[in-house]
């Protein structure tokens, strides 16, 4: 009876952390520099589709980005997550075509507890 009550609790725990991660929002604009009039591969801007939370750990181990347009094949991605006042950075350096319209891209980071994530910043730079 004690193990069938200490799963229960566990699956509870874990049901909230990955609550808590999945509450996170995410917001922001296009920010460009330079000298061209058209800077951006994707103005509509990307989404934050999932989170890569570890059930044997605990932690969140990576953030799934979708919704990058195919004009961004080639271009790095790179996301800073804030976690528990640090941060921490991924990054992927070249786009490929499975990972553009309609793909997503897995970017990993130094795992954090769900918990302490309090904000990601994404930015797609390069190209020709």
């Amino acid at each position: 009876m004690r193990r069938l009550f200490a799963f229960l609790a566990l699956g509870a725990l874990t049901a909230l952390a990955i609550g808590s991660a999945a509450a996170l929002g995410v917001d922001g604009g296009t920010i460009q520099a330079g000298v061209d009039t058209d800077l951006t591969c994707d103005p509509d801007g990307v989404q934050v589709l999932g989170w890569g939370f570890e059930t044997d750990t605990g932690l969140v181990h990576n953030v799934r980005i979708g919704g990058i347009s195919a004009a961004c094949e080639g271009h790095s991605l790179f996301v800073t997550v804030t976690a528990g006042g640090a941060t921490y950075a991924g990054s992927i350096a070249a786009l490929s075509v499975a990972q553009v319209d309609p793909g997503s891209a897995t970017v990993p980071f130094t795992p954090r507890p769900p918990e302490d994530i309090t904000a990601l910043q994404i930015v797609i730079e390069g190209g020709s």
